[in-house]
């Protein structure tokens, strides 16, 4: 593979300190809760399926309706799934259902038993890859439970290097099809149970994993981080007699996690301006995927002074950043701008931070003077060539 030339290698390793900072902030327990509005009381091997479910169908939906709407639907879909002895495509079938929208053109939806709807963007294929996760899921081994399905093979590639991808690429195979058309849950079975098929499918999702799973490595990694953290382990205690489960999953390293690719991470406005002062984006490399990019300048500087904190998936703080700040041209307070954010910093340990709430959103108390901080200190200081950095 190509490898990306980093033209100034100071200034990344001040970039990535400034990104690793935002991430810290967005995922303080404080403010990264569970968004998901649940229509049922449930378990919290019930809740991971649930945002498993939601995340499904992810795609080009704004997001307040997937946690909202589809959370309502799909908590009570796996609720019934749970707890009633009816077949997987049952239960599906009764939270889905076809109709006719105003222009009397026939489409697909979610509903819930209160005649509360969800249609996603891409509804057709999220119902086949919802079919044939809950079909895998039938299996004994795993009791209709995610946490469950995650346990086995955690016990199963518990002992291998490449642990991490083993378990992503078993959570791949448990939704996503191998072909375009419809859910193939027996062949998924049959390649999971197989050794020499599975370690096939591996070597494909190793030559891929940056590429389209955008919603697998957020799955992961908000059971790595935050709230849901907290949730997945719970349910591991309550699913495993192995106490040693929760440690290993903790201690499963975040840079392997590789960072989701969506617009904001590879808008422009942020790739070229801010990364494009620090490394070579040429002609050969200009059809990659941030999350790509990421990772191959990170496999150059991981062993290096000033680097320690970083790893790809905290670029994905661009998901808040680049709409309010880069969108809206809000150079001259932004910590990579010409003058940095010094002009919004209070230094006060009694407020929050007002650089965190107006870069991302994320709502955090000041350190106050005496902490050390890197905003105070200017690290990211003119480091952006944005629109309106040039003109200041």
């Amino acid at each position: 593979m190509h490898k990306i030339v980093i033209k100034d290698k100071e200034n990344l390793k001040f970039i990535s300190q400034v990104v690793s900072w935002l991430d810290d902030m967005r995922w303080d327990d404080s403010i990264n809760n569970d968004q998901i509005k649940y229509s049922k009381k449930l378990t919290n091997s019930e809740k991971i399926l649930t945002h498993w479910l939601c995340y499904i169908t992810d795609r080009q939906t704004p997001f307040e309706r997937v946690w909202n709407e589809g959370g309502h639907v799909f908590s009570e879909l796996v609720y019934d799934y749970t707890r009633k002895n009816q077949l997987p495509t049952v239960i599906l079938n009764n939270h889905y259902e076809k109709y006719l929208n105003g222009k009397n053109e026939e489409k697909y939806r979610f509903k819930s038993s209160d005649k509360r709807y969800f249609a996603s963007r891409f509804v057709t294929d999220d119902y086949q890859n919802i079919k044939q996760t809950l079909e895998i899921l039938n299996q004994s081994r795993y009791h209709r439970n995610i946490v469950s399905y995650i346990i086995d093979m955690i016990d199963r590639f518990e002992s291998d290097e490449d642990f991490l991808h083993r378990i992503a690429c078993s959570l791949f195979l448990l939704t996503y099809k191998l072909d375009n058309k419809e859910s193939n849950a027996d062949k998924i079975i049959g390649i999971l149970s197989s050794e020499r098929d599975f370690d096939n499918e591996l070597k494909k999702f190793k030559r891929n994993s940056t590429n389209g799973k955008k919603r697998l490595w957020c799955c992961i990694r908000d059971y790595k981080k935050g709230t849901f953290n907290t949730i997945f382990n719970e349910a591991i205690r309550e699913n495993s007699k192995d106490t040693r489960v929760i440690k290993i999953w903790n201690q499963l390293p975040m840079n392997q996690i590789e960072l989701p690719g969506d617009v904001w991470n590879n808008s422009p406005l942020f790739r070229n301006n801010l990364l494009g002062n620090v490394i070579e984006l040429s002609d050969k490399i200009e059809n990659w995927g941030m999350p790509k990019v990421v990772r191959n300048v990170y496999n150059q500087v991981e062993q290096e002074d000033g680097f320690e904190k970083f790893y790809p998936e905290q670029f994905d703080i661009t998901f808040d950043f680049v709409p309010r700040m880069c969108n809206k041209e809000l150079c001259d307070v932004c910590p990579f701008g010409k003058d940095g954010a010094k002009s919004i910093c209070i230094s006060n340990d009694k407020k929050n931070c007002p650089v965190s709430l107006v870069t991302c959103g994320y709502v955090r108390r000041c350190v106050g003077p005496t902490e050390k901080c890197i905003i105070r200190e200017g690290l990211g200081k003119g480091l952006c060539k944005g629109i309106r950095n040039n003109d200041m």
